[in-house]
């Protein structure tokens, strides 16, 4: 037994020595060979020669640089304010005021006193409805041939008495006939009702054109009219495409106008024509709910849509 640790120990110290004699001449053959690559690129490096150790020193010319003057920047085709560079783009606002986009900053002080003035839109839209004839049949009174017929003039609420036959210049009309009719319509519980109705024909001057209204519907026409409104004193307005209002700020042109959903394109136009921005308005926002039952709501629109019964 004690001659098997022995020799355990003999083949453990053999192996040992062993690995570092293999250590010892990898070693070795690592130096050997690191010389030698020094060796190698001590050789290849290029020498200076002797010559140009000592050569002259000269310093280097400063190289000749033209300067040329560009041009001054021209106006572009949008106007005398467009000015740029092709190297400088111009920086554009927003004036939230005239809503456009410029190369001068809105708020930019200006010399012009009625600048801020212009800047101002006094219209507010009320409504874009169908363009209602300016008489409107409320009522009549009295036997046929004698009939008295009510008429409404819209742009004011005047009431006006007329005759048949009677001509009224200052209003543009004549009333051609009238009469009384009696026409059955069915109710909302479906049953029939009888009903008398007034049925007015108006000779239109303006037109030349005969007009036939009764006292049951509002005559409107296929064309759109626009209700405005001056923010600064309440004033009411009724406008169709091409009127013209004049302020003292401006006059302000209508233009297109659409009834779904209600809008109404205007152009501002400076006094002396020189500035003009348009701006198309929209109804604005309500929180208000209206009551689910409309049979209680009394409307002063004398254009709003009569009762069947």
């Amino acid at each position: 037994m004690v001659s098997r640790i022995r020799f355990s120990e003999f083949l453990d110290k053999l192996v040992l020595l062993f690995a570092m004699l293999v250590f010892a001449w990898v070693g070795v053959q690592a130096i050997f060979e690191v010389k030698k690559l020094d060796r190698i690129s001590g050789q290849a490096r290029p020498q200076l020669p002797n010559s140009l150790v000592n050569a002259e020193r000269r310093e280097a010319q400063k190289p000749d640089i033209s300067y040329e003057l560009w041009a001054a920047p021209e106006s572009q085709s949008r106007g005398e304010d467009w000015v740029f560079d092709v190297f400088t783009p111009p920086v554009i606002y927003y004036d939230p005021n005239s809503q456009e986009f410029a190369v001068t900053p809105p708020q930019q002080p200006t010399h012009d006193p009625g600048a801020a003035l212009f800047a101002m839109f006094d219209l507010e839209l009320l409504e874009v409805r169908p363009r209602p004839y300016r008489l409107q049949l409320v009522g009549y009174a009295g036997e046929p041939g004698t009939f008295v017929a009510y008429f409404e003039y819209a742009p004011t609420g005047e009431l006006v008495l007329m005759r048949e036959g009677e001509e009224l210049s200052e209003f543009g009309v004549k009333l051609v006939s009238f009469k009384e009719e009696t026409i059955r319509i069915l109710s909302e519980e479906s049953m029939e009702v009888v009903q008398d109705v007034g049925v007015a024909r108006l000779l239109d001057f303006s037109t030349d054109q005969e007009i036939s209204l009764t006292n049951r519907e509002t005559k409107m026409f296929s064309d759109l009219e626009a209700r405005l409104r001056d923010a600064r004193n309440g004033a009411i307005y009724v406008a169709k495409t091409g009127n013209r209002l004049e302020f003292e700020s401006g006059d302000y042109v209508i233009g297109d106008l659409s009834a779904t959903p209600e809008q109404a394109t205007i152009t501002k136009v400076s006094k002396d024509g020189s500035r003009s921005f348009s701006r198309t308005l929209s109804l604005r926002p309500t929180t208000e709910i209206p009551p689910r039952d409309d049979s209680t709501q009394s409307s002063s629109n004398p254009f709003a849509p009569r009762p069947n019964g």
